[in-house]
């Protein structure tokens, strides 16, 4: 029988062979001497993968400069496990792209709902803008299949961590604003390009008023508690192989629980059920 060969993800004309960024994360972190194969990374080539490439066309922009592009999707756990790339991590990009998703959609929350409240305004836009909201919008584009991770995040499936995906799409937001020379509007067309993309693949509304209500259960449910039993829910949270598992109670009483990756989603969707099936009666 013919041996099968394979081109590493380590030689520059090979890179592109790969479908995405999380196989070649796989033939990565299979290769023993990783290490030393890795001094001949051209990080510039992750780009020609065609996952990379897809992504560029889900977002409705071409990057001119691809450094921009590879640093919002790469994660520190990466950087830290091979300094010798010298390459710089998303956290800074993160940083800057949290305040322009916030900007921009507060700007369409003001056009779209002009007798909202000031109150009302912020409340919703903390509904849109936030760890679970911003992780759909990346799935929406297939931005965890792009993400450069650490052995460890890669082993555990961080690719689908709601965190890391949220962290990287606002650092995709942050490089495409430097990338077009700051422009907040160019980065504003690709957040609405992504909006519309997620509205037609789950016929939802994004800029829509439920998502204050189903955001807000843990503040409906504290509410009524105090106002019933003067006394606040309690979330008891426990760690279960990398996944948690978080009890609500109200006084002695427990009245739901729940296993799933993130605590704070966790405690929402917990809130919701008890609000719903008014557990709490």
């Amino acid at each position: 029988m013919q041996e099968t060969t394979f081109k590493t993800p380590y030689s520059g004309n090979g890179i592109e062979n790969f479908a995405s960024i999380h196989l070649w994360l796989d033939a990565l972190y299979g290769e023993a001497s990783q290490k030393i194969l890795l001094q001949n990374l051209d990080a510039q080539a992750l780009t020609q993968i065609t996952s990379v490439q897809n992504l560029e066309k889900k977002i409705n922009y071409s990057f001119k400069n691809k450094t921009f592009l590879i640093t919002a999707l790469t994660q520190s756990t990466f950087c830290y496990e091979f300094k010798e790339l010298a390459l710089t991590s998303n956290e800074r990009m993160e940083f800057l792209g949290d305040s322009l998703v916030n900007l921009i959609v507060a700007k369409i929350l003001y056009r779209q709902f002009p007798d909202l409240s000031e109150g009302n305004l912020s409340k919703l836009r903390g509904a849109l803008v936030n760890e679970s909201s911003l992780a759909k919008l990346a799935i929406t584009i297939s931005l965890g299949d792009n993400l450069i991770l650490g052995k460890g995040e890669h082993k555990n499936s961080g690719e689908k961590k709601d965190s890391i995906l949220a962290d990287a799409f606002e650092a995709l937001c942050a490089a495409i604003y430097f990338d077009c020379g700051e422009k907040a509007d160019t980065v504003e067309k690709s957040l609405v390009t992504v909006i519309n993309r997620y509205e037609e693949m789950t016929a939802k509304k994004f800029f829509a008023m439920e998502n204050l209500e189903n955001f807000d259960s843990k503040t409906q449910l504290q509410e009524i508690a105090m106002a019933m039993f003067q006394k606040l829910p309690a979330y008891k949270a426990q760690e279960l192989n990398q996944q948690f598992k978080v009890e609500l109670w109200i006084g002695e009483r427990k009245l739901a629980e729940g296993i799933g990756p993130s605590k704070k989603k966790l405690e929402k969707e917990l809130a919701r059920v008890v609000l719903d099936e008014k557990r709490y009666l």
